[in-house]
């Protein structure tokens, strides 16, 4: 049976019918706006930029890492850019580029344009730096004896003597002259980037030396973990540092 609604009740069903509407336009709002928000993200994972960064975090994550337990006696002094020059294909995995290898290792591959004398040269070098690449491969711990204007001036409230910023941030490279294209630089945590010194009568005598040329050594225990590929640059991670005066007395140190 057909039953007639009251003006009444036609009033409170188009009061009802507005309130689902409302209802709904705010849930679409809702929606749209998690929607933009959302996009941004999206946008983000598909830049190319950002994949290539999160690609490089992921593989530096997984580079080996510096052992602190190593004994000194496997750490081997770093005083050639030659031995640079091996350590950086052995950590790299690049084929050695024997033409430039020859270049620094061989007077007569320099002085000659021969391509057959040069050839001759080549197969001569190659075991050698073959053999060489290798035996730095298994001694990726080193020793750099860095110059002493690494040192800043003493920090009384901390009784400490920090490292200069640029040698921790890898934009201080170090080299040596006989073959300045290979090159190393250095990373540590927070505890490397300052020697303790606690003794007044110490601090003294390091404050005294600190920007006198030759004056201080500052020996850096490293392990070789990566490789510039661009740069031709060995990464290495900080393990112990060792604060020397000219005539090789240990005055400060830090460690892992």
């Amino acid at each position: 049976m057909k039953q007639d609604l009251s003006p009444l009740a036609l009033a409170a069903c188009a009061v009802l019918s507005l309130g689902l509407l409302s209802a709904c336009s705010k849930k679409d709002e809702a929606s749209s706006s998690a929607a933009a928000d959302a996009a941004p993200s999206l946008a983000s994972a598909r830049d190319p930029e950002a994949l290539k960064k999160a690609a490089e975090a992921q593989r530096v994550a997984s580079l080996p890492q510096a052992n602190p337990a190593t004994p000194a006696e496997a750490y081997k002094l770093i005083d050639s850019g030659n031995q640079l020059m091996y350590l950086y294909y052995a950590v790299s995995a690049m084929p050695a580029d024997m033409g430039q290898i020859a270049e620094a290792l061989s007077q007569d591959y320099r002085a000659t344009q021969d391509q057959f004398k040069r050839q001759d040269i080549l197969k001569v070098l190659e075991p050698r730096v073959k053999a060489e690449v290798a035996a730095a491969g298994e001694h990726r711990y080193v020793i750099w004896e860095a110059d002493s204007n690494l040192i800043d001036h003493y920090d009384f409230e901390r009784k400490r003597f920090p490292v200069r910023d640029g040698f921790w941030k890898g934009n201080s490279r170090s080299y040596y002259s006989d073959n300045s294209r290979y090159q190393i630089s250095f990373t540590g945590a927070e505890k490397l980037q300052s020697l303790p010194v606690a003794d007044e009568a110490m601090a003294r005598e390091i404050e005294d030396k600190v920007n006198k040329y030759g004056a201080l050594t500052l020996r850096v225990y490293a392990f070789a973990q990566d490789a510039d590929l661009n740069e031709k640059v060995v990464k290495s991670q900080v393990v112990k540092l060792e604060l020397l005066d000219k005539k090789g007395k240990l005055l400060a140190s830090t460690a892992l």
